[in-house]
């Protein structure tokens, strides 16, 4: 019983540690992200990708990379827009990015596995989403038409609505303890603070997830082949952790918080990370998300997912090996 205890002890110390250490650059994520969303910049430039024609491919882009929203969020809101007449080709692009990076992502990202693989994350966003939105473009006449896309044409109305007939997109936002502070009151500042702690509670359950399962997995699991897979310089690792990543839910602040520890145990530590095998983590597990899989196949045909998957697993690979092969250091 003693042992026990003492185990659990050190696991809770380990957590807390670890967790104060990237305490910081979780507030200063959140804090960016309230920001946004206070002032709306997202939704702004969200009601412009409908003019843009083109152009609204690298538009979405941008927007998928600096929105706090992530992938299960993103999703209804790229329905809405297909419903409003954006193309199928910027909505790929925005829905693939969003759960690749955003403000609180990058800072995150900076605090835990430093700033170059922040950086690098960014570029493969950036460059994944560009690849999603112009391969979508490209095959438009091909079936990807967007009265071509959907199992069943969606009844007209406002997802914000609460008796949108369709639940899997109806949003539940007025609910939201920011949307209640404003209708209440009107002001920006508490508004504000409603959202920070939105996105504090948010973020923070996703970091500790990641945290709670490095912890375990290192007190409790041989862990040599997976430090093994996250090291190698070869190409089985790349191919191995992108499709491994396919069937779990990894947003990007878990994905990073289940390497830290492996490479951090010590604060302040480099670490020994593969290019390769560390694209294909924080790449490949955030964009293959489950639920949004899930809504795919529930309002979309199936060739629509089979394009989704395919451009994010591919897009994967080819990114790892890219930077597998570029001589540069992360």
């Amino acid at each position: 019983m003693n042992d026990f205890l003492n185990t659990l002890l050190e696991l809770v110390k380990s957590l807390g540690e670890e967790f104060l250490y990237i305490l910081p650059y979780l507030a200063l994520g959140v804090f960016f992200e309230a920001v946004i969303r206070t002032l709306k910049w997202h939704v702004k430039i969200r009601k412009a990708l409908t003019h843009y024609g083109i152009l609204a491919i690298p538009m979405a882009t941008l927007l998928g990379v600096a929105s706090p929203l992530c992938a299960c969020a993103t999703l209804p809101l790229v329905i809405s827009l297909l419903v409003a007449g954006l193309p199928l080709a910027p909505a790929m692009a925005l829905l693939v990015t969003s759960p690749l990076m955003s403000p609180a992502s990058f800072t995150m990202l900076s605090g835990m596995l430093g700033s170059s693989w922040a950086l690098t994350v960014l570029v493969c966003a950036v460059l994944l989403g560009l690849f999603a939105g112009y391969m979508t473009h490209f095959l438009r006449k091909k079936g990807f038409a967007e009265e071509e896309i959907f199992r069943k044409a969606l009844p007209q109305g406002d997802f914000h609505d609460p008796d949108y007939p369709v639940e899997q997109l109806r949003c539940e936002c007025g609910q939201q303890l920011s949307h209640r502070v404003n209708r209440c009151t009107h002001n920006k500042f508490l508004v504000f603070l409603a959202r920070f702690w939105e996105g504090s509670l948010k973020i923070s359950k996703f970091v500790l997830i990641g945290l709670v399962i490095e912890i375990v997995a290192l007190t409790f699991i041989p862990n040599g082949w997976i430090t093994g897979l996250l090291e190698g310089q070869g190409i089985l690792p790349i191919f191995t952790l992108t499709l491994a990543a396919i069937p779990l839910h990894l947003p990007q602040v878990t994905a990073a918080s289940m390497l830290f520890g492996f490479y951090l145990p010590d604060p302040g530590q480099v670490i020994p990370l593969a290019k390769g095998a560390g694209v294909a983590m924080l790449v490949g597990g955030p964009v293959t998300a489950l639920p949004v899989m899930a809504v795919f196949i529930s309002m979309f045909k199936p060739r629509v997912l089979f394009l989704y998957i395919s451009l994010c697993v591919g897009g994967t690979i080819v990114l790892a090996l890219i930077f597998r092969a570029l001589p540069i250091i992360i």
